[in-house]
């Protein structure tokens, strides 16, 4: 499993093979962006895309963020979908890690369905809190 950082200049050649895989998760953010907003952010520089694949399959794709709070720098995963969970979970978190790492970021944080927190504590990973919405719409 190859995990890779894609650079900025390469996004128009691999964002269409990654479009769906992150537009998935997008639908899941409850209305709160949209795949052409992702898109623009990305394009702007103001996130990073890398995808996991093997041989000439892609496996995943994610997009993160580097994030400065008032206290910390964090690496933000703000969204990722794909396939084979398993074979990629672990090299894409490691090489992440490693970008925050020289990124001066004290950490990787990641929000999301809470099936995820099942998957990430295996890796070490601790659920820092929880999310509630109210709909003021209807």
């Amino acid at each position: 499993m190859e995990i890779v950082l894609i650079p900025k200049e390469d996004y128009d050649k691999v964002f269409p093979y990654v479009k769906e895989l992150i537009k998935r998760a997008v639908d899941l953010s409850g209305g709160r962006t949209t795949i052409d907003y992702v898109q623009e952010e990305l394009y702007k520089g103001y996130q990073q895309l890398w995808i996991a694949f093997e041989g000439t399959e892609v496996n995943s794709a994610a997009i993160t963020e580097i994030f400065n709070y008032p206290t910390k720098r964090v690496l933000t995963g703000h969204f990722i979908g794909g396939h084979n969970l398993n074979k990629w979970r672990k090299p894409i978190v490691d090489t992440m890690a490693e970008f925050a790492k020289l990124n001066d970021c004290a950490c990787i944080e990641f929000r999301g369905r809470r099936g995820w927190g099942k998957v990430l504590k295996q890796d070490g990973w601790k659920q820092t809190y929880i999310s509630y919405e109210y709909s003021l719409e209807n």
